[in-house]
């Protein structure tokens, strides 16, 4: 409670008929329980009146109107703090780490149904981020309708403690802004080469072709992963080259250039059977590294780990149905999204259910709130004891 009191309260004095704090915690409960829209929210405080009432001192349950004012008006980026801290406070944080270098994910998500393309208008987007080792962080930024992801994002690293952390994104990242920031902010960075760097991607084409052909393809680092699963074969190759002189020779040290160290190609094929047919495809994907003491199999390591980030993605969207909230105005839709990245961390550290699904955890919850609060105030309680 004494985090929640330190989220502003943006209303005016006059007419308030309930504490601030006493709101938010109705949305924390709700949001735990599966419910992040308003009209949800206020339909599972009235469904648990009694208990709200005992435990808050309340006479009557706020209308969804006031919920929708709360998620429209708060500070989400009070409110991300103010819940982050008390993460921090509450749960030990966990990193994994390679070389004694944290890995920190970012990522751009969109909450779709939050805009009206019959309007012309673009989906919301945020960028998140987590630490390798921990689900996704409360900590997000909104990209402004005048703005873009790459604009955004130096400011979003500003945030993090990047010294001894290795960022990885996807190749919105592989660009001077971003670069430029992560290496100001003392972090390391392993990103995709795609075709938004075209100069770039071209020479390190030329050059795999020429060791090819030199014959010293074959003799470069290398780590192979094989899966089999429901009929699907999975094979992966990746090769690190370590001597970039010849960037350094074609490019110059323009641009972020200079900064990389060591080049991996990730060459994966895929053979499956479907509709009694064998079909076999190819994929290359190139990554960049500042990193110059990484080995094969810890590059490969850290760029697998990102897709960590898009699998919390699909749990956000279809656990939690992320992607169909259609609150628009104002503040609402990042609001939301600071819960339910909320919720999915108190999920993790759920001793009886973090290793089950989340709609198990969000139906054990909707159907007991005395266990939403043991999860929420039993640490507190302990440390009173």
């Amino acid at each position: 409670m004494e985090v929640l009191e330190e989220v502003p309260d943006p209303r005016s004095a006059r007419g308030v008929r309930y504490r601030f704090s006493h709101l938010l915690l109705m949305c924390v409960y709700a949001v735990l329980a599966g419910h992040s829209a308003s009209v949800e929210i206020a339909y599972y405080a009235e469904l648990n009146f009694e208990y709200f009432r005992e435990l808050l001192k309340i006479e009557k349950i706020p209308s969804h109107d006031t919920f929708s004012r709360v998620l429209r008006f708060t500070d989400f980026e009070k409110l991300s703090v103010s819940l982050g801290e008390w993460l921090k406070e509450n749960f030990p944080t966990v990193y994994e780490k390679y070389q004694d270098r944290k890995v920190l994910h970012i990522d751009g998500k969109a909450v779709r149904a939050a805009s009206e393309k019959s309007k012309g208008e673009k989906p919301v987007y945020h960028l998140n981020a987590m630490y390798e080792g921990e689900s996704i962080g409360v900590m997000v930024k909104r990209v402004g309708d005048k703005e873009n992801e790459i604009s955004c994002l130096p400011d979003y690293l500003g945030v993090f403690e990047l010294s001894n952390t290795v960022i990885t994104m996807d190749a919105m990242g592989c660009n001077q802004t971003v670069i430029k920031a992560i290496k100001k902010g003392g972090g390391n960075y392993v990103l995709p080469v795609k075709e938004n760097q075209k100069k770039l991607l071209a020479v390190i084409n030329e050059e795999i072709k020429k060791l090819a052909e030199d014959k010293k393809w074959d003799g470069l680092d290398c780590t192979e992963t094989l899966h089999k699963e429901h009929g699907r074969i999975e094979k992966v190759v990746f090769r690190m080259l370590s001597d970039t002189g010849f960037l350094y020779e074609r490019l110059g040290l323009e641009s972020f250039y200079g900064t990389i160290a060591r080049i991996g190609i990730m060459d994966k094929t895929t053979e499956m059977i479907k509709d009694g047919e064998e079909i076999k495809t190819t994929n290359r994907s190139i990554y960049i590294t500042d990193v110059e003491e990484i080995t094969v199999e810890m590059m490969q390591k850290i760029r697998a780990a990102h897709w960590n980030i898009e699998m919390q993605h699909w749990l956000l969207d279809i656990q939690l149905k992320e992607d169909q909230q259609t609150a628009r105005k104002d503040d609402a839709v990042t609001n939301g999204t600071i819960l339910r990245r909320f919720c999915m961390m108190v999920k993790k550290q759920d001793e009886e259910l973090s290793g089950k699904p989340m709609k198990r955890f969000l139906m054990a919850n909707e159907h007991d709130p005395n266990r939403i609060e043991r999860l929420l105030f039993k640490s507190v309680t302990q440390k009173e004891a």
